[in-house]
This record gives C-alpha cells, sequence and structure tokens, in this order.
C-alpha cells in the first residue's frame, strides 16, 4: 500500500506540494477499492517514518481526506476509511423505483390525479404565452421580483416575516441550506444540529469543511440545556435545526422549546438556520425561530414535500445584513435558480393550486398514519397525521441491518439510521418509513402489513451474517 504512496511522493517536482500528492495517492486507493471502508490507515507517525517526511505533512493530508469525507479520524482509535454520506445515502434510499417494490426509503409526497392535472394546466398555459421571460432571462441572481413577491407571500402564511431584499429563490430547500451555510461558516468553523439530523446537513460539513456536532434532543426536538451547554463552552457559529417534522424522528419543537431556543442564540450570537421544507404541511403552525431572530436567523422552505417533488423551487430568508453576502453565494454555486419553475410556483401561489396541493397532501397522510398506527403503534416513536414519514423502532428480537434486509427480501425498502448520524451518536434501533409516492391506498396498506408480520417473527439462524 505505501509503495504506491511513496511513487507519488518521488513524483513531486520543486513547488509542489507533498501532502497534496499523499491526499491524491490514498484517495486513488480508496476510489479504487485498495482500501475498503472501515480500513485503518496506519498511524500517521508510521507513514511519515516509512515515506521520509514529516509528520505534519501526514497529520495536513489525514485532514483534507476527512473534510472530503474519505476517512474519519477518531481520538484514541485512529483513522478509517469512511464512504461518503453521499454513498451511504444511495445505499439505503433508492435513487430508481423498481416495479415490484415498495419504496418507503425516500421522502416524497403521495402524488394523486390532481397533481398531473395542475402541472398539464400550467404547461398548456405556458405554451400558449408569447412573452416568457423567465426562459429567456437569467438576472437579477435573487431571482425576479414578482417572484419573490409571491415568495413573501407564501412565507407569511408559514409564520416567516420576509421582504423582497431578504428573500432569495433557490433550487430546494437543500440548495437554500447550503447557501446559508456557505454564507456563514469557514472551515473550522463548530456547527451544532440534532444529533440525529438530514444527511444533507452531514454532506456540508464534509465539502464546506466545518465540524458537525450533534446535540441531544427528545420527542420535542433540541435540548435547550445541552444547546446553552456547547454555547457556553465552545465557540458556535451556527446551529441548522429542524423544528417541523425532524428527518428522520419527525419530532416537533413547542412553541416554549422555540423561544428557549431563540434566547440562547441571542445570548451568545449563534446564527440559526432553520430547515422548514416540511412546515407548509402543518395545519397548525408555531412561529418559526427565525422570526424571534431577526438578525440571526435564516428559513428554508421549498415546494418538494409538500407541493410537487419536481417543483424544486426554495425560499431562502436572511437576516437583511447578510443579503448581498448571500447574494453573491448563489451567484458561485448556481448564478440563479431556475425561473421556470418559479414561475411555476408563483402562478400557483397566486391561483391557488399550491395550498389546494397541500391540502390533498394533508388528506392521504392521514389515512396513511392512520395505517401506520393501527398496524404498527406499538413500536412507532415519531409521527404525526401531517408528516411524510414515521420512525418506528423495531423489535428486540431483530438486529437492524437484518431487520432491513429481510424487509428488502419481502419487497419493502425503508431507510435505517445510518445517514442520519451525527458523528458520535449511538445508533438507534429504528427504521424511517416514507408513507408518500403515487402507490395505491391498497400496496400502502399492505406492505404496512408486511412489515408489522416480519416484526413478529424471530429471525432465521443465518440473518446476522
Amino acid at each position: 500500500m505505501m509503495e504506491l504512496w511513496n511513487k507519488a511522493l518521488a513524483a513531486v517536482r520543486g513547488g509542489e506540494s507533498k501532502y497534496k500528492a499523499l491526499v491524491q495517492a490514498i484517495m486513488a486507493d480508496i476510489e479504487s477499492g485498495a482500501l475498503k471502508d472501515g480500513t485503518r490507515l496506519p498511524p500517521q507517525r508510521e507513514v511519515g517514518r516509512k515515506l521520509g517526511i514529516s509528520v505534519q505533512t501526514v497529520t495536513n493530508a489525514y485532514k483534507e481526506l476527512e473534510q472530503h469525507g474519505m476517512i474519519r479520524c477518531e481520538v484514541g482509535r485512529g483513522s478509517f476509511v469512511s464512504r461518503r454520506v453521499s454513498e451511504k445515502a444511495a445505499t439505503y434510499m433508492l435513487d430508481y423505483a423498481e416495479r415490484t417494490l415498495v419504496d418507503f426509503s425516500m421522502a416524497r409526497i403521495v402524488h394523486t390525479a390532481a397533481h398531473d392535472e395542475a402541472w398539464r394546466k400550467v404547461c398548456g398555459d405556458f405554451s400558449m404565452q408569447q412573452d416568457q421571460p423567465w426562459i429567456r432571462d437569467c438576472r437579477p441572481i435573487a431571482g425576479f421580483e414578482y417572484h419573490r413577491a409571491a415568495a413573501v407571500q407564501w412565507l407569511e402564511g408559514l409564520g416567516v416575516k420576509a421582504t423582497l431584499d431578504t428573500v432569495l429563490i433557490t433550487n430546494g430547500t437543500a440548495h437554500a441550506m447550503f447557501t446559508a451555510l456557505a454564507s456563514l461558516v469557514s472551515p473550522g468553523d463548530i456547527v451544532l444540529s440534532e444529533n440525529v439530523t438530514d444527511h444533507g446537513v452531514i454532506g456540508s460539513a464534509q465539502v464546506l469543511g466545518f465540524t458537525l456536532k450533534g446535540l441531544d434532543c427528545d420527542e420535542f426536538g433540541i435540548h435547550p440545556d445541552h444547546f446553552e451547554d456547547m454555547c457556553a463552552n465552545e465557540r458556535i457559529r451556527v446551529l441548522v435545526c429542524t423544528p417541523n417534522f425532524n428527518n428522520p424522528t419527525v419530532s416537533l419543537m413547542p412553541p416554549s422549546r422555540r423561544a428557549a431556543i431563540a434566547r440562547i442564540a441571542e445570548k451568545y450570537g449563534v446564527y440559526v438556520i432553520e430547515d422548514d421544507v416540511y412546515g407548509p404541511l402543518l395545519a397548525q403552525r408555531h412561529e418559526p425561530i427565525c422570526s424571534m431572530l431577526p438578525e440571526l436567523g435564516f428559513h428554508c422552505t421549498s415546494f418538494t414535500k409538500s407541493v410537487l417533488c419536481g417543483l424544486r423551487t426554495g425560499y431562502l430568508t436572511v437576516p437583511r445584513r447578510m443579503a448581498i453576502r448571500a447574494d453573491s453565494i448563489l451567484r458561485v454555486n448556481s448564478w440563479m435558480a431556475t425561473p421556470l419553475l418559479a414561475e411555476v410556483a408563483t402562478r400557483w401561489i397566486a391561483d391557488g393550486t399550491a395550498q389546494r396541493l397541500v391540502e390533498v397532501q394533508r388528506e392521504r397522510l392521514a389515512v396513511r398514519h392512520r395505517a401506520v398506527m393501527e398496524l404498527l403503534g406499538e413500536h412507532v416513536i415519531g409521527h404525526h397525521p401531517n408528516a411524510l414519514t414515521a420512525w418506528v423502532g423495531i423489535p428486540q428480537h431483530w438486529q437492524l441491518d437484518a431487520l432491513v434486509k429481510q424487509l428488502r427480501n419481502r419487497n419493502v425498502a425503508v431507510t435505517s439510521p445510518d445517514p442520519f448520524l451525527v458523528k458520535g451518536t449511538p445508533r438507534p434501533d429504528a427504521i424511517r418509513l416514507c408513507i408518500g409516492s403515487a402507490l395505491s391506498e391498497v400496496r400502502v396498506r399492505t406492505a404496512i402489513a408486511t412489515i408489522a408480520s416480519v416484526f413478529r417473527q424471530y429471525p432465521g439462524v443465518n440473518s446476522y451474517s
């Protein structure tokens, strides 16, 4: 193994960086499979001695590999090859549908005939219109003014106080979250989140190079005491949180806890990025944390998890003094969001289609959650009739990986907790069920019944191998 690393270093010429060459050599071994996931890398002192380079050079290389998500460095244990978060997510959440499979692994809406009808209508309207600036122009960066005006209207319904100069149009919530983080953090900054959180936040830490630390949570979200303790003892730059239907635990933060989180953030000058992609699904909403923090709060939402999966238009609300900074980041990472989709969102807000489709979603999800509670109720940890997902504990006689595999053999795909765990978080014995999609109610109920049946059975003698 180190022979190839040595050759890479021998090829370094004057002015080139040895640690960069070592990074590329180790990365090549990981990508080729020569170094498999979980393999323990040699200690840094040993690498330095055998390759004739300083320990600091090796340390720099390992640190960069960790930032890229290629390895994980654990104090007292060593450094280990680690698949990237995107690869882990793809392992547990299918990128494509299989006809025979009931796919509960992807968080998506219940797609109905009403969605198809609305889409056909708006496409027909586009085909009859001569002047279409949303397909010809690519300015301004923050989005057309009337698109942002529609955003302000939609956000008002979510309890967010926004103005034209504090809203940016993005390509979905994930893009809004990344833009907000990139506007605030530098490599090495400490960012906090729920200890079980959306895998996109974990991936952003690897790309942007910040240190992500998890906070203790319960069925109501983040423990304020742990948040304050972290703020009092470390230099915390940002808190990322999902008060409405945390992914994957479905926790819903009550008003008193939101107020406590806002008070602590203001006390210590910590920015709060609020992921509210599921917020529109709630029939009764609480005040967003960002509305309590006009100088520190960022709010991110979109239509993908409430109106239409492919409507990847998001709204990022920022403090007024951060608007220019966020706009410049948006310019760098996408120039501007796709105006065509923003035009669809704007029209659907104006004519009531967006709200009507949200109401369709609530009705259909409530039916499916009744089936979840009827068939799996004793195992359900997190659930809400308006949520796209349920967080379900597994019976003690099952091992998590064996259960996920057995369900997959029964043509039911679910998600284990692995993609959502912030480093150092114990692995909970639970699975995430995403009960949206275009499946019939009969297929959904049958699949939930299959899960319940497997829960009642005991694994085979070879199930843990």
